[in-house]
């Protein structure tokens, strides 16, 4: 089917493309340990946004997800952000999940954005803060030179709307996609990130991976080149859905030490969201050979587990029954290409959440 690929971007062409994928939207999972109500945030006649707000004592943060996450698929991060001491909310963006109005372009990120920290500003009293991920980041982008801004904005792993088409499609169909979609596609999207860091007038927080095909070196270079001195970035490992996975103690402690600098100063860290569950064993080593994917455990266990296998592209969950100390799985070409370079391999707890971007598969170890 990717022979279809080209006519679609010509077609698409035409009109210009949203940066953002619809999302059929699921509510948090029943029994889920942290406190929500839904709430609505108006934006305007026709649009209302609807989602979830857990709150608490701390400052208040609008969390933004990416393409297609929606609020069950960052669930993660609330968690993270509410332990950590922040009340959250998450809403849909217009037109998807549990919101209303016109399916929009991504035009019209900042104004629901704005919309959401105005609700939390109004709701505790204070200037709120602002996590965005990967192109949640760009909804985030233009809220560092607002009017009455946010206290902190987070841009974790964002993506360029320059050159983000460019880029997806370029790592679905290689660099002659990537090429043509140049010529062919321009995003519905009038946000200038290399403008927005320079004219930031709140603490900004960039948050890069050390290997993204979304948001490569260059166009890190460009869009950081003229950025304001309350503009900071710091690379952390892994892909661009993957740091958090990669080594999440790291990316966990950055991004909320950046928001305590700025929206609880002087008070001390709430240590919760800073605590990890221990893996349930150790993976001494791993290597991806061809197709090949060998690891070896610190242990043998006698019963089913996930590997939780990251590379720059994608994530594979592969579910193992009667695992052994030493296996190797035999993966598909088109997943062992996407793992490469291979950020690392560890043993997941049970009922361990993804992201976008993760694959679930079921192998047996090769005899």
């Amino acid at each position: 089917m990717r022979w279809l690929a080209l006519p679609l971007l010509a077609a698409a062409g035409c009109l210009g493309v949203p940066i953002h994928a619809k999302t059929n939207q699921k509510p948090p999972p029943e029994g889920w340990r942290i406190p929500y109500e839904w709430v609505e945030v108006k934006v305007d006649e026709e649009t209302t946004l609807r989602g979830i707000w857990a709150d608490r004592d701390g400052p208040g943060v609008v969390l933004l997800y990416g393409s297609a996450m929606g609020i069950r698929g960052v669930i993660q991060f609330t968690e993270i952000l509410h332990d950590g001491g922040y009340a959250v909310l998450c809403c849909d963006y217009r037109g998807t999940g549990f919101s209303s109005g016109t399916w929009w372009t991504s035009r019209h990120l900042d104004d629901d954005a704005l919309a959401l920290v105005r609700w939390v500003q109004a709701r505790k009293g204070g200037p709120g803060g602002v996590v965005g991920v990967s192109i949640g980041a760009v909804a985030a982008t233009k809220l560092v030179f607002a009017e009455s801004p946010p206290g902190a904005v987070v841009l974790d792993r964002p993506v360029d709307p320059r050159t983000v088409i460019k880029r997806f499609v370029a790592g679905g169909l290689g660099g002659f996609g990537g090429f043509v979609s140049t010529l062919l596609v321009h995003p519905k999207c009038d946000v200038d990130m290399r403008k927005s860091l320079k004219d930031a007038k709140t603490p900004t927080l960039l948050v890069l991976p050390e290997y993204d095909f979304i948001f490569p070196p260059e166009d890190v270079e460009h869009a950081v080149a003229e950025k304001a001195p309350c503009v900071e970035a710091v690379v952390v490992g892994g892909g661009h859905l993957s740091s958090h996975l990669v080594d999440p103690l790291l990316w966990r402690a950055t991004i909320l030490d950046f928001l305590d600098k700025h929206l609880r100063s002087g008070q001390p860290p709430v240590a919760a969201g800073r605590a990890l569950p221990p893996d349930p064993v150790k993976v001494l080593s791993h290597k991806l050979d061809g197709r090949k994917l060998s690891v070896v455990l610190s242990e043998p266990l006698p019963k089913t587990i996930e590997i939780l296998a990251m590379g720059p592209r994608t994530s594979l969950l592969i579910k193992v029954e009667d695992p052994r100390r030493e296996m190797t799985f035999e993966l598909e070409s088109k997943r062992a290409k996407r793992l490469r370079p291979m950020f690392g391999v560890r043993v997941v707890p049970e009922g361990f959440r993804t992201t976008t971007g993760t694959r679930r598969l079921t192998l047996k170890p090769l005899p």
